[in-house]
């Protein structure tokens, strides 16, 4: 099993990539990569990865980039609508309705990743759940 079954440079010159940093790319790739490597039962080495597979992490890991930049933009907008001091508390409205709405819960974010694996990595048998 690769942990990391993608580099910056295969994402930008092969891929086309322009969306995630070089400094963000690292961690995404690792949590792209364990989608990649969940549903195909971790069958993944050095002999069989190929450019359907390295596309499919570096789709997945672009959908996990853009879901981060959303929940930041939400966390980054909320306005304090009260506040306690005494044991404190704080109550905040959500300023980011389109936003909000844009992100997807863990099970749609659990189907979109399948989905994009399954674009990519489906012929190659890899997929496949028996032996």
């Amino acid at each position: 099993m690769l942990t990391a079954l993608v580099d910056y440079k295969y994402y930008k010159d092969n891929y086309g990539g322009s969306s995630i940093p070089e400094s963000s790319f690292n961690n995404l790739t690792i949590r792209a990569s364990a989608y990649v490597n969940k549903y195909t039962y971790n069958r993944i080495n050095n002999g069989n990865i190929n450019d359907d597979i390295r596309n499919g992490a570096c789709e997945i890991a672009d959908l996990l980039y853009s879901q981060d930049i959303k929940k930041d933009k939400i966390e980054n907008n909320k306005i304090v609508a009260s506040e306690t001091v005494g044991p404190h508390s704080k109550t905040y409205v959500n300023n980011s309705g389109l936003v909000d709405k844009q992100i997807l819960t863990e099970r749609e974010l659990e189907s979109n990743c399948y989905n994009i694996c399954y674009k990519y990595i489906a012929s190659t048998g890899l997929m496949y759940r028996g032996f």
